[in-house]
């Protein structure tokens, strides 16, 4: 006779829910059935939480399913962080964090899921709840200490230009004995390059990649990269503005095990233009490139 599915042994269910996206697991599979429901929050069907790739657009279709299926009606994406880091707990190793997150979240995950190995840091820090309070350098000073805490901890996701960049490395180096690599999505910024050149000599894995416009790093960045972390063996760099991969690069990439790159080039995306204005153009000391909108 045929077995049906809600008739699943619950370790079964588990095994095939913890492949799911958080979004498929929240507001289709907790709702078939009891035993679908019971399966659903077992802490390793979170072990992988992948905030970023979530639309928290209080209109959008996951705000709006969320709300009805759970009876929600002030929609908070700190207790939405709250709820799914709570069911994780010790058995998330990933934790990727929404590009705006409150500073309370981060503080809470590094209490309750001491196990991460990949972690990836948010663009904006905000003060608790308010999204509209983003943090400065001064008031996210603790952000190094709390990345200490998760001494398992094997890659980083940086997004953007992070003043607190040589903070964050020197925390890792003090504390994260496993560390491997690091994947860098969008600016990098001079004293970002030299922050990972200087302290972390020993990185294997340097990932530069694009997020809703091209990567930006210049030539000298990467030649102090390469000159600094003589022990890289995988180098990937795609969508990426600012230099050529030219002859002298290659000579330079040449002991790398595995360099791969798409789509770099010289001349800066005028779509960049709107995220460069952000930053003061004299910290891009070696670029020669004007990114000015005169």
């Amino acid at each position: 006779m045929d077995r049906k599915w809600n008739e699943l042994e619950v370790d079964c269910l588990i095994n095939i829910f913890e492949r799911l996206e958080l979004e498929e697991l929240i507001l289709e599979v907790a709702f078939v059935c009891k035993s679908w429901y019971r399966a659903s929050i077992s802490p390793q069907c979170w072990k992988s939480l992948n905030f970023d790739k979530l639309n928290f657009d209080p209109s959008g279709p996951l705000v709006t399913a969320f709300s009805h299926q759970y009876g929600v009606h002030n929609f908070s994406v700190a207790g939405f962080l709250t709820m799914a880091i709570s069911r994780g707990g010790p058995a998330v190793v990933e934790l990727i964090l929404p590009a705006v997150c409150p500073l309370e979240n981060i503080i809470f995950a590094s209490n309750r899921c001491p196990y991460v190995r990949v972690l990836g840091l948010p663009m904006h820090i905000t003060k608790h709840r308010n999204k509209e309070l983003i943090m400065s350098l001064e008031e996210i000073s603790p952000l190094g200490e709390l990345i200490g805490k998760w001494k398992d901890l094997e890659f980083l996701h940086i997004r953007e230009y992070q003043p607190y960049t040589r903070d964050i490395l020197l925390s890792i180096k003090s504390h994260c004995k496993n560390f491997v690599g690091i994947k860098k999505i969008g600016l990098m910024g001079d004293d970002e390059s030299s922050a990972i050149a200087e302290v972390l000599p020993g990185l294997k894995q340097l990932t530069v990649t694009s997020s809703s416009t091209h990567a930006f790093m210049v030539r000298e960045s990467l030649k102090e990269i390469l000159e600094g972390c003589r022990e890289l063996e995988v180098l990937v760099i795609n969508n990426c503005c600012g230099f050529e991969v030219d002859e002298e690069i290659l000579e330079m990439v040449s002991h790398i095990k595995s360099f791969m790159y798409k789509d770099v080039r010289l001349n800066v995306d005028e779509n960049y233009y709107p995220l460069a204005i952000i930053f003061d153009p004299v910290t891009w000391k070696h670029s020669g490139i004007d990114l000015s909108l005169d």
